[in-house]
């Protein structure tokens, strides 16, 4: 009897309730018993959800609006994986009877973005510094990567390819690659090489040089962009940078800035990993005859490609809701080596229209970088007329 009472009463009172909100005169709020008040987050923490629209509370999941490249039946030459050397060797066609006499010959590697199933037939020609024809040789698939659709191509090291080829001559010498099947030009430059005395100064030894290509004007450009290699979900964005000279992994490091304010370091939570390297075939003189490409991520910092990426990471800062400027500085022991910036805008790293006007396919932001210190011996001139081997960047500033 006393239940049922209870019940009469407490149904009488939430229709009176009822009755007065919806006459307007106040509003009855209730609190949910035991949900605690939600605590903001501070700004340079990673977002604990998605972004959402002004007024709603609906999540926005803009996953996916940024694709790899697209690959085609027709093979496209990725200049940034673009590598000229010269393959030194201690001997000399035209002086057969001399020992450490060394001569060089050309070498080629790069990748093509493809996805055809014919197989590839790509040709590169030389020629001298006089502009004369030198000779051609075929390049040969080393390895594939399916998730990028990349097809990596190498000169065949075929034996005897010195004979009668291989020169002691320095210079600006040209170099065109071509798709045999149909002529078509996948690249044409020219590339610098010089070289250097190496091994002890006594007489049977005077004619013993290592040759290089000159790689100094790699270290003003660098690169912004998204490994899909590395995950299709949720691929890390990636900063690469080119630093002269013999680099221990365990003595860089990336600092992540966004609008002035520093967000995450590859001393917590993040990494640097060598990608490329250019040197001669000789060891010595590594402090100025050797390049190298350092790719940094910090992994709490992802893009968002699919739902299922999203879930993945859910501590992760996302490009996809993380619109801003960002600033990467890079530090050597300690010491600040490196300096560039990019944005975010949309859910995407924005473009500067660099790449398209040059025609570069590989889905990469190219963005200035600033080089510091004195960790780098080189020569800040060479790169307007060396970049990417005598094709000069249109649009491209350098501080």
């Amino acid at each position: 009897m006393r239940s049922a009472y209870r019940s009469v009463i407490l149904t009488g009172s939430l229709f009176a309730l009822t009755a007065i909100a919806a006459s307007g005169q106040f509003t009855l709020k209730i609190p949910k018993v035991g949900q605690p008040k939600p605590t903001p987050s501070p700004s340079a923490g990673p977002p604990a959800n998605p972004a959402t629209n002004a007024g709603s509370t609906m999540p926005i999941d803009n996953s996916g609006s940024v694709q790899p490249p697209a690959a085609g039946d027709t093979p496209v030459l990725l200049k940034t994986t673009l590598d000229i050397r010269c393959d030194t060797e201690a001997r000399y066609w035209k002086m057969p009877s001399e020992s450490n006499y060394t001569s060089w010959i050309p070498m080629v590697k790069f990748k093509v973005l493809y996805a055809g199933a014919a197989k590839l037939r790509l040709i590169a020609e030389y020629t001298t510094p006089d502009g004369k024809p030198w000779f051609s040789e075929t390049l040969k698939p080393n390895t594939s990567n399916a998730a990028e659709k990349t097809t990596e191509i190498i000169t065949d090291r075929v034996s005897g390819r010195f004979e009668g080829k291989s020169t002691t001559a320095t210079g600006l010498f040209g170099v065109k690659i071509t798709d045999s099947r149909d002529g078509s030009v996948l690249f044409q430059g020219k590339f610098k090489v010089g070289k250097f005395k190496y091994g002890p100064a006594i007489p049977m030894f005077k004619n013993q040089y290592d040759f290089f290509v000159d790689q100094d004007w790699n270290l003003p450009f660098g690169y912004v962009w998204l490994d899909w290699g590395r995950d299709r979900n949720a691929p890390p964005p990636t900063v690469s940078v080119w630093i002269k000279g013999e680099t221990r992994l365990d003595d860089l490091e990336a600092r992540l800035f966004l609008n002035g304010q520093q967000i995450l370091t590859t001393d917590e939570m993040g990494a640097a990993t060598s990608a490329q390297s250019r040197y001669p075939n000789s060891l010595e003189n590594k402090d100025t005859h050797r390049w190298e490409l350092f790719n940094f991520e910090w992994y709490k910092f992802k893009y968002a490609a699919t739902p299922q990426g999203r879930k993945m990471f859910p501590q992760a800062r996302f490009v996809n809701e993380s619109d801003g400027a960002y600033q990467v500085k890079i530090y050597h022991k300690g010491k600040q080596i490196r300096e560039l910036s990019f944005n975010i805008s949309g859910g995407k790293f924005a473009e500067n229209g660099v790449a398209a006007a040059n025609g570069f396919a590989d889905g990469k932001v190219i963005v200035p970088v600033r080089v510091m210190g004195d960790k780098d011996k080189w020569s800040p001139a060479t790169w307007k007329a060396d970049a990417f081997y005598g094709n000069p960047v249109n649009g491209f500033t350098w501080p």
